[in-house]
């Protein structure tokens, strides 16, 4: 059986798009699959000594931990009310911009899109989809820990 140019060319790409394909599915399968057993163990790392925690009010703060061999860093405000302390995420569950917290109107407001948040991190306003991300905390040895799934 005798090849025709048209049949070599045809399976030519076939091949190739075989090939692409199987390019851009090797990276999808290790973005879906889990990197190691540990992946999402909560451990708790210090974030401040237990006496300068804010009596009342909201405090900003920098989380730095070891994570996969490198020091990361999380952006943290701590809110100190009656209900208790809370930990929350500086980071708007928009688009990740950084939000700042504007005392006179007692809210988290994100510059990027306008979404606001009230002090427990619930989104009030704009297009936040979801809260503000809570921390789990404990306090050991006189420091405040931050629970992060590491």
């Amino acid at each position: 059986m005798k090849t025709t140019r048209r049949d070599f060319i045809t399976r030519a790409l076939y091949g190739l798009l075989l090939v692409l394909g199987l390019g851009f599915l090797v990276p999808a399968a290790r973005i879906f699959s889990p990197v190691n057993g540990n992946a999402g163990q909560l451990a708790f790392f210090p974030l401040l000594p237990e006496e300068e925690l804010p009596r009342a009010g909201v405090k900003k703060a920098e989380l730095r931990y070891p994570s996969a061999g490198k020091e990361r860093t999380v952006r943290l405000f701590i809110v100190a009310a009656a209900e208790g302390l809370t930990i929350l995420s500086a980071t708007c569950s928009h688009l990740g911009c950084l939000v700042n917290y504007h005392r006179s109107k007692k809210e988290f407001i994100c510059p990027c899109h306008g979404g606001r948040y009230d002090l427990t991190g619930n989104n009030i306003a704009g297009p936040p989809p979801a809260p503000l991300t809570r921390f789990p905390t404990k306090i050991e040895n006189n420091m405040v820990m931050v629970g992060i799934k590491v």
